[in-house]
């Protein structure tokens, strides 16, 4: 690490509140892709008939549990078999929170309480109007946002980039034939061109991805066209040509590095911008389909369910938290790379 990285990466790391927010986000997330060993009805480990069975990792079906059927298994109605209950040696492990993001839970909820029920010990956040766990449904909403966010960055900042700096570098006619076909692009309404492409190829991440993808990167491409633009007027460019540099290599080697800030600045708030996106086409019924938990979702059942308000209120929360924590790492991020001292006026 050079000497301005790490002074960059000092002083964010000063910003306490920035600090904070990273680690509780990168923990959270590296939590979040566990999920399916935390969070689901499918045990960790089975002892049945002097022999341990892995459902997690591995299906098992009815015949092998004793029964004549080759269907998959309810392992909790395994668990009160009378022959299964007999012998001490059979016994069960479920995960922390042993109920799946799509398993209605309708034998848990109380006698007197119908879907959607309210929290209580057996479900922590509640249930929703099928009788699914709302924690383990924000647990798996949390890894698909972020995940469908990340994605969606790396893949924006990377064409934008490409785009942006062909543009700033070569300039003129090329810039030109480029910039005509950007504004075309920009004139696309995206929620129209998001109802076309699930007509024709239905509803999914790869397909949502893909849409999102097409119009994303133009944003970025602006800005990087400026600082291409910037760049190569300067005497590095002109040095690195008169060496016989490469128009590639000067771009990746010499102006790139340079350019890098506005990349790393916006990062941040682009990643809000592809969860709130994702959340807001799932409230509306255009973003992943179900039974896919999302927080989009969650909400409009909410909506529907005015009576149940853990419905609205928990999901929403954790949309806030997650666009709040990432919102002030990007603040720390911004205050990083600016030369100037930040100052406080009491």
């Amino acid at each position: 690490m050079n000497s301005l990285a790490k002074r960059r990466f000092e002083k964010f790391r000063s910003n306490t509140k920035a600090w904070i927010s990273l680690w509780i986000l990168g923990i959270s997330y590296i939590i979040s892709l566990f999920a399916p060993i935390l969070a689901n009805n499918q045990p960790w480990i089975v002892s049945y008939d002097d022999s341990w069975k892995f459902p997690i990792f591995f299906r098992y079906t009815d015949k092998d549990f004793g029964g004549s059927e080759y269907t998959p298994i309810n392992y909790k109605k395994l668990k009160l078999r009378e022959d299964f209950e007999e012998d001490d040696d059979n016994w069960i492990l479920f995960p922390p929170v042993p109920y799946g993001y799509n398993e209605d839970n309708l034998e848990t909820i109380d006698d007197n309480e119908n879907p959607p029920s309210s929290p209580s010990l057996k479900h922590w956040l509640g249930t929703d109007d099928r009788g699914r766990d709302v924690f383990t449904r924000i647990f798996y909403a949390y890894r698909n946002s972020m995940s469908f966010g990340l994605i969606l960055v790396i893949i924006e900042f990377i064409f934008g980039t490409i785009v942006g700096g062909i543009q700033g570098y070569y300039g003129r006619r090329t810039d030109i034939i480029l910039q005509r076909i950007i504004e075309i692009l920009s004139a696309i309404p995206f929620l129209y061109l998001i109802l076309i492409m699930g007509s024709f190829f239905g509803r999914g991440f790869i397909v949502l991805g893909i849409t999102y993808s097409a119009l994303s990167w133009i944003g970025i491409s602006m800005y990087m066209r400026g600082e291409f633009y910037r760049s190569k007027a300067l005497t590095y460019v002109d040095a690195a040509k008169a060496l016989g540099a490469s128009s590639w290599s000067i771009m990746k080697n010499h102006i790139l590095p340079n350019a890098i800030t506005p990349l790393v600045t916006f990062l941040p708030f682009a990643l809000i911008s592809s969860i709130s996106i994702l959340s807001a086409l799932d409230f509306l019924g255009y973003g992943i389909p179900a039974p896919n938990p999302s927080w989009g979702e969650m909400i409009s059942q909410g909506r529907d369910n005015l009576r149940a308000w853990w419905l609205i209120t928990f999901p929403s929360l954790s949309l806030a938290a997650t666009i709040l924590l990432s919102s002030f790492i990007g603040e720390g991020i911004r205050d990083s790379f600016d030369s100037k001292e930040k100052v406080t006026y009491e």
